[in-house]
């Protein structure tokens, strides 16, 4: 009789966990999955599209606070993917300040966090954003948080090209001869067919010399 009580209880307790893990493992990241597709399509209509900022930072939240154990990391990415689409578009400082502090809302938790499967695409991503933001509206400190972006995903990846690259545009556009020389050079090493590079090494040289200037010895053309 006991033996049949324990099986019982125990037959519960599996068959509870077994609920749990596909209700917090499957269900809510599938819906959470599914509102941000619905969100996003909806945005796309005549209906459903944003009538101002403060819409569609509403809109973008009701997928973004569904609760889920897992799958955000994910979705803030792909929502970072979209703000630097709205961002490239071009508008005004308070609309990009705005986007980026909404973004920044969701993203410094993960940021924070200082790991993940993708944390170096999280890294490049805000470097990314705050990278197109100086670009837009001239803003220096967006280009000094771009900076740290890339600086903390060059840490994290060294030879990984993309905060490579964007590391060595925010130090041209900085007039940052030091860092420009540094990160040029590491990306010449890494890939020394890279002509866009060489050039715009050469070019940032003979700018700032005022003459034609080569690029450093260790590197290749």
């Amino acid at each position: 009789m006991e033996d049949r009580t324990y099986h019982k209880v125990a037959a519960v307790i599996i068959v509870a966990a077994i609920l749990g893990i596909a209700y917090y493992g499957s269900y809510l990241p599938m819906r959470k999955a599914q509102k941000y597709i619905a969100t996003l399509q909806a945005l796309q209509t005549p209906a459903g599209a944003a009538t101002s900022l403060p819409d569609l930072e509403s809109k973008l939240a009701v997928p973004l606070d569904a609760p889920s154990p897992i799958g955000q990391e994910e979705l803030v990415r792909n929502m970072a993917n979209s703000v630097l689409g709205f961002i490239q578009q071009g508008g005004n400082a308070s609309t990009t300040a705005s986007l980026i502090g909404f973004l920044n809302s969701y993203y410094d938790p993960i940021l924070q966090n200082g790991k993940g499967m993708s944390f170096g695409q999280d890294l490049y991503l805000e470097g990314a954003i705050n990278e197109i933001a100086f670009a837009t509206t001239g803003d220096p400190s967006y280009l000094t948080a771009a900076e740290k972006w890339y600086q903390e995903g060059v840490q994290l990846g060294p030879n990984r090209p993309q905060s490579l690259y964007g590391l060595f545009d925010v130090y041209r556009a900085a007039n940052n001869a030091s860092g420009t020389i540094a990160v040029g050079t590491t990306i010449l090493h890494n890939w020394p067919n890279d002509t866009r590079i060489a050039a715009a090494m050469q070019q940032f040289l003979g700018a700032a010399s005022g003459t034609t200037s080569t690029v450093p010895s260790g590197t290749k053309k």
